[in-house]
């Protein structure tokens, strides 16, 4: 998964990209070890976001179409 690859350049762990993003770090782990292959809209904004770049970079590498918005979503990290 590129999103490891992107997050190791940025020089940052699992844990500190949730932070920085706001997306839970287990949602980080999944994408990053293909157990999980999409993720919501403002996961992939948040991320791209806290990596430096475009949301379509993401899409592009992997992350797939994103999710339609859940009020449930269980993405952000308390």
């Amino acid at each position: 998964m590129e999103l490891k690859k992107y997050r190791r350049i940025a020089g940052l762990t699992q844990e500190q990209l949730a932070k920085k993003s706001g997306v839970n770090a287990t949602v980080i782990s999944r994408l990053e070890r293909g157990e999980r292959q999409t993720a919501s809209y403002e996961s992939i904004v948040r991320l791209s976001r806290a990596l430096n770049l475009e949301p379509e970079e993401l899409v592009a590498v992997g992350l797939g179409s994103p999710e339609p918005h859940r009020a449930d979503d269980a993405e952000r990290a308390s």
